[in-house]
């Protein structure tokens, strides 16, 4: 029985196999995906119940969707509710309110609940972490690799801060013919980490292929994110699509890609686009405007491009037919040519072999003069040693900085497997010295002191006060004491009025100085 509908090996090669990049250092498509299916319980459970859906998913969009929808399904036992975004998740202590998620000090990079196991206030939370602890909760979520989880959490929160910018007024979209200043670090803010940069292989988009420039200008008329529209695009039924290319944007922010993208289709100006976020460098992994996976479509353009002329490097459209005219996102067995190539030309450039970068960056797709070992939602990757802002080092090794967290007291960064957690404080620290010092703070500043047990109780009506005689200042001082301990050592307190006392005169068996003397309070 075929429990694995790959559509044979070159349906598995499709989808998960090993692309080889640059000098010929390789990498495997998909890897979260396959690294999701290729669970042994997963396989298991799917042979008991006979429902092998699950492990027949066929691309990184329809795996979201479906851990999404098997999350809420799971969760929902659980007695609250937490509304985010389009979502409906559930969770045994947390619960939005009136702001679904939403911050009123308008941080948007963070969701706002009700904590029920700490007093039913309200808290906030960076929303990868929080959402990670929804997923937590349900037994679904639990049985999720950590790459997979990771990866979640990631989209979820860079949805998340796009939902609550909304849109963004202050930029301004153009669709227009300029491929020169998409590709220009001098108008790009920031770096966007694509190899193509100030290479001038951008007249490949007027030359060889109809295209469109798409991109967000700031309120200083500088780019903040970009890509390549191809308008004419075929898929094997010979429907005609208009597809954004991948996009890249100011330190690779997907939120300012996700934010050209909306701006695409707001516009009008798109039907599909390739997906935002891990697995965007597939060439499959387009998605409809409705965010449906495309990953089953054979797409291709016309391709008019000789062995000579100028070429940019592919991200999808990469196999080309010189014969036909025509690149595929697609390996169609008569290619020929494989256009994800930085050399400038299909035929290269060998004359200054020596002087070119021989090492290949994995995570920046690109050539590098000497690159590192990195961890990328739990998979290794390379990267330029002179690129490493995204990554984070923990003791001597490089974590991508949306699979490390940041204690809550000291601020260094640490893995979330080794997270301590704070049911006082609702905060992860990265040891227990941290989080017993943020716990301590925390008490000292919100909870209540009694005098009596020389210890803090986290609710005021658990304590009460009583009168304790001072001979130091030779009064009474109110001072606190938990009800508890009232009733407990009731023995050693006076009862006069309403009002406890711990020492009377012994003489007349009542408070001393009953009638010449005021109470002192307390400061």
């Amino acid at each position: 029985m075929l429990y694995y509908n790959f559509d044979g090996y070159l349906g598995f090669q499709s989808r998960f196999g090993i692309v080889e990049h640059g000098n010929g250092e390789k990498s495997r498509k998909n890897k979260i995906l396959l690294a999701y299916i290729k669970q042994p319980s997963l396989f298991k459970e799917a042979v008991e119940t006979g429902d092998y859906s699950l492990i027949n998913i066929a691309s990184m969009s329809e795996l979201k969707q479906t851990m999404l929808d098997r999350i809420m399904q799971s969760g929902e036992g659980l007695k609250y509710e937490v509304k985010l975004i389009n979502y409906t998740f559930h969770s045994s202590k947390f619960e939005t309110d009136v702001y679904k998620g939403l911050c009123e000090d308008g941080d948007p990079k963070a969701c706002r609940y009700i904590n029920h196991n700490n007093g039913g206030r309200a808290f906030k939370m960076k929303a990868g972490k929080f959402f990670r602890s929804l997923i937590l909760e349900t037994e679904f979520g639990q049985t999720l690799p950590e790459q997979v989880l990771v990866w979640l959490c990631e989209e979820f929160a860079a949805e998340w801060q796009t939902f609550t910018l909304s849109t963004f007024p202050e930029n301004k979209l153009y669709v227009n013919d300029n491929f020169a200043d998409i590709y220009d670090s001098e108008r790009c803010v920031g770096n966007f980490h694509s190899c193509m940069t100030d290479q001038g292989y951008h007249t490949y988009y007027k030359d060889s292929v109809k295209a469109k420039a798409a991109y967000l200008e700031n309120d200083e008329g500088n780019i903040i994110a970009r890509c390549v529209i191809f308008p004419e695009v075929y898929d094997e039924n010979g429907k005609v699509w208009r597809l954004a290319e991948r996009q890249y944007s100011t330190d690779c922010d997907d939120v300012l890609k996700r934010a050209l993208v909306d701006a695409l289709i707001r516009g009008n100006f798109i039907d599909g686009y390739k997906k935002v976020g891990a697995g965007c460098s597939d060439t499959r992994e387009f998605v409809d405007i409705n965010g449906n996976s495309l990953a089953d479509k054979k797409f291709y353009i016309d391709c008019s491009l000789e062995t000579y002329d100028t070429l940019s490097y592919q991200d999808s459209f990469r196999y080309y037919n010189y014969g036909q005219g025509k690149a595929y996102n697609y390996q169609e067995s008569h290619y020929g040519y494989c256009l994800d190539t930085t050399d400038g030309s299909i035929d290269g450039n060998d004359d200054d072999d020596d002087d070119e970068p021989q090492e290949f960056d994995s995570y920046h797709q690109c050539n590098a003069w000497e690159v590192c070992t990195v961890w990328v939602h739990g998979e290794r990757e390379t990267c330029d040693i002179n690129e490493l802002d995204d990554f984070i080092e923990i003791n001597g090794t490089y974590y991508h900085e949306d699979d490390v967290s940041h204690c809550d007291k000291c601020g260094e960064a640490y893995l979330p497997a080794n997270s301590k957690y704070s049911g006082i404080t609702d905060g992860d620290y990265c040891c227990d010295k941290c989080r017993s010092e943020a716990e301590q703070e925390y008490i000292k500043e919100n909870w209540f002191y009694s005098f009596f047990d020389k210890t803090y109780f986290e609710n005021r009506n658990d304590l009460t006060t009583y009168l304790h005689w001072d001979w130091n200042v030779v009064n009474y001082v109110e001072k606190t004491i938990s009800k508890f301990s009232l009733d407990k050592h009731s023995h050693q307190f006076h009862l006069f009025d309403g009002v406890y006392y711990d020492r009377i005169n012994p003489m007349t068996d009542l408070p001393y100085y009953a009638e010449e003397t005021e109470v002192v309070k307390a400061a």
